[in-house]
Order: structure tokens, then sequence, then C-alpha cells
């Protein structure tokens, strides 16, 4: 197999411009951001869980010890490329049920995950499912999750030293 490094080029490509204002959006009008993907995806929140804390916003992992309820006027963002995870779909129906903003990451706009959702950013990268000749089950998506994240985080304008200075001193 040999890796297609311009493949992460032509996701973007087709992801509207608009989705990173609309991501940074939502965050901005929520006080407190949970997050959970399941196996790689969930990884990528993490990252993106890291990222949101340095930036100075309140952020949980659902999963975590320290997560508390979601309530209504949060947000929880969601990632799965096919849509259809059972433990991400339980998720996104409890927080509607509290009255939680539902944002979803997929693969998938016709998912269940995208019909529970209030915002979709559809990264449409082959799945863990997809046939593809140049990534192993799914990488593609994750890492187009981690990228967009990372934009998204790059476009609240958190000022570095200050980013710098919420960094985990106890590494």
């Amino acid at each position: 197999m040999t890796y297609d490094f311009n493949a992460l080029k032509v996701i973007f490509e087709e992801i509207p411009e608009a989705s990173v204002k609309e991501a940074m959006q939502a965050l901005n009008s929520h006080e407190r951001i949970f997050l959970y993907g399941a196996g790689r995806s969930g990884l990528m929140l993490r990252a993106f869980a890291m990222r949101l804390a340095q930036a100075g916003r309140t952020v949980y992992v659902v999963g975590e010890t320290v997560t508390p309820a979601i309530q209504k006027h949060d947000l929880l963002i969601l990632a799965s490329a096919s849509g259809k995870t059972p433990s991400v779909l339980r998720y996104a129906e409890t927080a509607k049920e509290q009255g939680a903003t539902v944002y979803a990451l997929t693969a998938s706009a016709d998912s269940a995950l995208a019909s529970r959702s209030d915002s979709v950013v559809v990264l449409p990268a082959p799945t863990k499912d997809s046939v593809s000749a140049s990534t192993i089950m799914g990488t593609l998506f994750e890492q187009a999750v981690l990228l967009f994240c990372d934009a998204t985080v790059s476009a609240l304008g958190e000022d570095d030293d200050k980013m710098r200075a919420r960094h985990a001193n106890l590494e």
C-alpha cells in the first residue's frame, strides 16, 4: 500500500470554508464544552480537548471521572466517521434530552448522527468500512478530524503566550 499524501488536501477542498467559522461560533457561544468519540476518533477529540483547555475553555472529555452532567446550554461535540457508532448516538440523544447543543463531525451526511445533531461538519473521507487503496481503516477521517479541530482552535485567535501558560506543567 502506498500512502497518498495529497488525500487530506482533497478532503479539505470539499469542506465549506464556513465550517471552521461555524465551529468557532459554536465554541464561543457555550461556556462548557463536552467531547466524545469512540476509538481513534475519540483520541483526536482528546487532542482537541487539550487545545481547547489551553485556549482557556471549560472542556470535558465524556467518560472521564471528573466529567459533570451535561446540561442545557452546554455543547457536545461528537466524532464518528460512519455516524452510527452506538455510544456516540446514545450520547447525542442524552445531550438533546438535557437541552444541550449537539455538534457532529462525520463522514456520512445522511447518518443517524447527522440527523440527531444541531450542526454537522462532513469530512468526506473513507471510513474504517470503506475500501481505500491509500489508507488503512479510516485513517483519513481521523487525520481530517485532528486538522479541522486544530484549524478551529487557531481561528479562535487565542494569544500564544496565554496558551503556553495554560500548557500542562506536571509532565
